[in-house]
């Protein structure tokens, strides 16, 4: 009996220093708004992002990096489960430039490049939306009240094959934001 108390408080231990290492380097969506322009709805967003050590070691010695931002326009709906209405994924792509010391920040939807000394500023270039086209206006169906719904993930099936698994397994690569919600203005 004494043994199982032991293990259980062992165990628990483990699992709670897991979590904190997990929740140490993160994700964060600080703010995000929408705007409308000529028929199209626009976000802007503020994201810190903090690389745990895995990955700045990662990415400072040549392996890219992506991140990816959801996004979801619903329909909420009070007694029946919610109404996607528009489901949209961007991705950039973070890597160093070994001959020029320096880091890339590139859109891969818009192909633009934005190139920075450090990876502090990429990190900050990355972490900063701005006008990113999410649709039509008139996609999103007839006027009724529609919330938006942002996350941003690093996209571990972007990161080489060998490096995978060792990225599925440590908490150190999970770096993801909760879902962060606002209210759609048309």
């Amino acid at each position: 009996m004494i043994v199982h108390v032991k293990v259980l408080r062992a165990l628990a231990i483990c699992l709670v220093s897991v979590r904190l290492a997990a929740g140490a380097d993160d994700v964060t969506i600080q703010r995000i708004s929408g705007n409308v322009v000529d028929g199209f709805y626009y976000v802007d967003a503020r994201i810190l992002i903090n690389l745990s050590a895995d990955a700045r070691g990662a990415v400072e010695s040549g392996v890219p990096l992506t991140f990816a931002y959801d996004f979801v326009i619903v329909h909420e709906r009070r007694f029946l489960w919610d109404e996607n209405v528009l489901l949209l994924r961007r991705t950039f792509n973070l890597v160093r430039h070994a001959l020029a010391d320096s880091y890339i920040v590139t859109d891969t939807v818009a192909d633009s490049h934005v190139v920075s000394p450090s990876l502090d500023e990429a990190l900050e270039v990355l972490g900063t939306l701005s006008r990113i086209a999410i649709g039509k206006t008139s996609d999103f169906g007839p006027a009724r009240a529609l919330v938006g719904r942002a996350r941003a993930q690093l996209d571990i099936e972007s990161l080489p094959a060998p490096l995978r698994p060792i990225a599925y397994v440590s908490p150190s690569w999970r770096l993801k934001s909760t879902w962060h919600a606002w209210e759609l203005l048309r």
